[in-house]
């Protein structure tokens, strides 16, 4: 007997139940090619942002060897891909060893993440200073550390431009400081000898003779003069300077500055009735920076006076010495000495240090700043030269000082 056949009204069902099916199927498979879609257009926008990054970014094994490199990583570094995953970091970090990298590849799996800086080396064997961010990925159950490279060559720049214009802001006002340290010393002396002239003329004015009175207005008036004169001279000195006290060496009359030097002293001298001698041979020239062999002659002969007792003698004059590799050259040693007070060894130690600054009162109680000796010394310094001294208590002193060599 035959198999019963199915009626159509089960067929007709049976085929809707497929076509059902097969749009599931269909829907899935545009939703599956979508998302894969989705899927690679990701990983083309991931892959073009790594290859594009300016950053260099480097997969690293726990042996330090590479097993990814983007292509930013081959333009800064100047190798190829192929070279990169033939390497290991040491050959690109000059301050990383075997033990160093052991230990650091410790603290990736501890810290996870962290930045630091060091060095690394091109291709062609030049270095650049580098920020690296450390990251650890882990991926098919193995670890890795992720390094985000960055040049910071340009920002060590900048650090270093900061440094030097806050180095140099500091050279300034510490030059600021010494332009007016040196017109307040330059001045006060020769300005307090005016002002005790000016005094003493004042209380005598009225039992002084004509003949006395138009003697003193001289010397009064030339004093004024003087001062103006160095006034000017320092502060034309002090508009020239460029935020440095510069070396601006020229020829010098040595006799004619020290005789004018002399000449601005002369109210002191006066007081005192000392005999001054410019030893210096008149004809001798000295290439020298006038404005600091000034400065240095008026500061000792100044202390000189002040540490001289009424009616002495100050002597100024040189030493020449044949120099052994050049018979045209001759070696300066000048001096200035007095038969005044003297000083104690400890004294003598101080001299010249700033940090024990001191000024001892002179034997008619002038004051001074302590700074006139230090000046004196970077001023010698400058020109390569020494200075010494040489004194016994209550017997004299005598500076001496060499400027190198020059020709006369």
């Amino acid at each position: 007997m035959p198999t019963s056949q199915k009626t159509y009204e089960v067929l007709l069902a049976e085929i809707q139940k497929l076509e059902q099916e097969n749009q599931t199927l269909k829907q899935t498979q545009i939703n599956q090619n979508y998302h894969q879609t989705k899927i690679n257009d990701l990983l083309q926008f991931t892959q073009y942002s790594i290859d594009t990054i300016s950053d260099s970014i480097l997969w690293l094994d726990e042996k330090g060897k590479y097993i990814f490199v983007n292509n930013a990583a081959c333009i800064n570094f100047g190798y190829s891909k192929e070279e990169f995953l033939s390497m290991t970091m040491f050959q690109v970090d000059p301050l990383f060893t075997k033990e160093i990298w052991d230990a650091h590849w410790q603290e990736i799996l501890e810290r996870k993440s962290f930045t630091l800086e060091t060095i690394n080396k091109r291709k062609d064997g030049t270095t650049f200073p580098i920020e690296v961010t450390v990251n650890l990925v882990e991926y098919d159950g193995k670890k890795y550390n992720c390094a985000i490279v960055r040049d910071i060559t340009e920002q060590k720049l900048n650090e270093s431009k900061l440094k030097q214009a806050a180095l140099r802001l500091s050279e300034l006002n510490a030059t600021k400081d010494k332009f007016f340290s040196i017109i307040a010393h330059d001045l006060k002396g020769p300005l307090g000898s005016h002002r005790e002239f000016t005094k003493s003329l004042s209380e005598k004015i009225t039992i002084l003779s004509d003949e006395d009175k138009f003697l003193n207005l001289q010397i009064l008036n030339e004093s004024s003069e003087k001062l103006y004169s160095l006034m000017e001279n320092l502060l034309h000195w002090a508009s020239t300077q460029n935020g440095m006290i510069t070396f601006q060496p020229v020829l010098i009359s040595l006799y004619e500055l020290i005789h004018k030097t002399i000449d601005l002293l002369s109210l002191s001298i006066h007081k005192k009735n000392l005999t001054i001698q410019n030893l210096i041979p008149k004809s001798f020239q000295l290439n020298a920076d006038f404005f600091m062999i000034e400065t240095i002659f008026r500061n000792l002969i100044s202390n000189a006076i002040k540490y001289s007792n009424h009616n002495q003698t100050i002597e100024i004059g040189c030493n020449f010495s044949q120099t052994k590799n050049d018979t045209n050259s001759k070696s300066h040693c000048f001096y200035v000495k007095d038969e005044g007070i003297g000083m104690s060894k400890d004294q003598i130690n101080s001299l010249f240090r700033l940090d024990q600054k001191v000024s001892t009162p002179g034997t008619a109680q002038e004051v001074g700043t302590g700074l006139g000796l230090i000046l004196s010394k970077d001023f010698i310094e400058q020109h390569g030269g020494k200075i010494w001294v040489e004194s016994v208590s209550k017997e004299g002193t005598t500076f001496y000082f060499e400027l190198g060599q020059h020709t006369i």
